[in-house]
């Protein structure tokens, strides 16, 4: 196999899992709706609200922050201090880039090591939500597997970052 041929897969590969990450937070997302509408509905028509779907929606939207957060990252939308790292020359811009990215990835570290820990605690404890007794756990492995697909779109972002300054420092002849 060529490296051209390479290149194509995991470009498609990449592609597939951009469409399969964006079209999870779309479901959530409706699913967090649908249910909140229905619960708001019960509540003023029939005086009667769904406990479950509290536990439901927080669930999603604990899921639905870490793909968000992915994403954030993918689209380079993340907060940044562009204005302080423009006023650098051109290759201490790709060495801020580069540690921007270190710091990033190493908090996303912390993050999935203390994720995991929390998820063993549930698991030990069998640790259940009140109405639905689903495990807490199906809640908590948002965080590793989140700053898992986190790291992945820091690095990927903050490489296409650096090769972008790389490049403009050497356009400029830097």
């Amino acid at each position: 196999m060529t490296g051209g041929a390479v290149a194509v897969i995991f470009h498609r590969l990449g592609r597939a899992f951009d469409y399969l990450e964006e079209a999870l937070i779309v479901v959530c997302l409706a699913s967090m709706t649908i249910m909140n509408f229905i619960n708001v509905v019960s509540r003023y028509c029939f005086s009667n609200s769904f406990s479950f779907t509290e536990e439901i929606t927080i669930m999603l939207f604990v899921w639905v922050s870490m793909f968000g957060i992915a994403a954030g990252f993918k689209r380079a939308a993340h907060l940044g201090m562009n204005y302080f790292v423009e006023k650098f020359p051109p290759r201490a811009q790709v060495w801020l880039a580069a540690f921007s990215v270190l710091c990033s990835i190493t908090m996303i570290a912390v993050m999935i090591d203390e994720g995991i820990e929390m998820v063993e605690g549930q698991i030990m404890l069998d640790a259940k939500t009140p109405a639905l007794s689903l495990p807490l756990a199906a809640q908590g492995l948002a965080i590793p597997v989140g700053g898992a697909l986190i790291a992945v779109r820091v690095l990927t972002s903050g490489w296409a970052e650096c090769s972008r300054l790389l490049a403009k420092a050497k356009a400029q002849g830097v």
